[in-house]
């Protein structure tokens, strides 16, 4: 009866895991709105709302959005310490005691396939930068 219970116990807590998929939204000066379906494009995203309506927003409008569990929030590029004034939606790897760690895939200028892509990570204490890490300021 013991085994019956507890087998029945970890039926039930598997279906209530698949049961809390992640759900998507995007973040805008407008609010936070659960979605579907989420396209980021060069200019805009294009987003399904859960009720099937298709929207195009611009990017500049987005502050942050969340897909298949991760969440991106749109933060300043810098190279050398410097801002570019370009911005990016790094993903939120993990937040502790005020700093965020976030990884953005950006294109690798100094290899020889101008199309490679290499993963930097930044840290950022609200909205400034205070470390920025690659492959080579990282320990092997």
């Amino acid at each position: 009866m013991k085994k019956i219970i507890a087998l029945f116990s970890a039926a039930l807590f598997t279906v209530a895991g698949f049961a809390s998929s992640p759900s998507s939204w995007v973040s805008s000066e407008d609010g936070r709105m659960k979605v579907e379906k989420i396209r980021i494009g060069t200019n805009n995203a294009r987003i399904v709302l859960e009720s099937g309506e298709k929207l195009e927003i611009p990017l500049q409008n987005l502050d942050s959005y969340s897909l298949k569990g991760r969440i991106y929030e749109k933060k300043m590029i810098h190279r050398d310490g410097e801002s570019t004034g370009r911005v990016a939606f790094m993903e939120l790897i993990d937040s502790k005691n005020g700093f965020h760690l976030f990884r953005n895939s950006e294109q690798s200028f100094d290899a020889i396939d101008p199309l490679q892509r290499v993963d930097k990570f930044y840290v950022f204490k609200g909205e400034d930068l205070h470390l920025a890490l690659d492959e080579k300021s990282m320990p092997s």
